[in-house]
């Protein structure tokens, strides 16, 4: 990779789908990944979205995320190194006050969710640390015949063809939704994601954090209704139709 950042803009804002788990943190993770794209694109401040809250929370980012930091954060391991690193500190230092606010019934906001959340944010941190080519639509119109609208989701990325085979192979998708752990889970997808990006390929920053923090519902069990509701089945449905389309 260079150290260029390649961007697939759009004027368009988020959907309603890609922030259905990220709600009042949309901004925070879009301000604060912004941060990250300045320093890999070697401190250049990039134009922003105008939105005052965006800004502000910019700014913080700005003040707070260092060079070295992001470095720091790019090269953790496990899920575990991300919780000590100052990018993730000054992310949940944002995010714990605005689930809490977001809570109908603060007291719902138990050990048990607040440890749940913790996790999924050290997730998002990780993963999101890995995209640098960066992808601003929502939906995408597929390559086959049928030019429906799909979620830009990473399963939409991972089912485009090159040549006559999927950039992400069967094995290794199914491998990742396979996946019951977390640790495992997170591993799994970090690596689909950089392998993505030297690939060339762009990613929705908010669709993808947006579908982790849904995979940690699921995974909690706070969120299940019928099995298409599931991120794991969105997640199949999405890949083998662009594998097959």
């Amino acid at each position: 990779m260079t150290d260029t950042i390649d961007k697939v803009a759009s004027t368009n804002p988020p959907t309603k789908q890609a922030t259905r788990y990220l709600g009042n943190c949309t901004s925070i993770v879009m301000a604060w990944h912004q941060r990250l794209l300045e320093i890999k694109n070697k401190a250049q401040q990039l134009q922003g979205e105008d939105d005052e809250a965006h800004s502000a929370y910019l700014q913080f980012f700005r003040t707070t995320i260092s060079a070295s930091d992001a470095a720091k954060l790019k090269r953790c391991q496990h899920m575990d190194d991300v919780a000590m690193q100052p990018a993730f500190i000054a992310l949940w230092q944002q995010v714990e006050p605005t689930l809490i606010k977001s809570t109908a019934n603060h007291s719902a906001y138990s050990h048990k969710v607040s440890d749940n959340a913790f996790a999924a944010w050290l997730a998002v941190t990780w993963v999101l640390s890995q995209v640098r080519t960066v992808d601003d639509r929502y939906l995408v119109a597929s390559a086959g015949k049928s030019k429906r609208q799909l979620n830009n989701t990473l399963a939409r990325v991972a089912g485009q063809r090159d040549s006559d085979r999927p950039l992400i192979t069967p094995l290794r998708f199914e491998k990742l939704i396979s996946a019951r752990d977390p640790n495992n889970f997170v591993s799994l997808l970090a690596r689909m994601v950089a392998q993505l990006q030297q690939q060339g390929q762009a990613i929705n920053v908010v669709w993808l954090a947006n579908d982790i923090l849904h995979w940690f519902a699921d995974y909690q069990g706070s969120n299940y209704r019928t099995p298409k509701d599931k991120l794991t089945v969105q997640w199949s449905l999405t890949y083998y139709q662009m594998y097959s389309d």
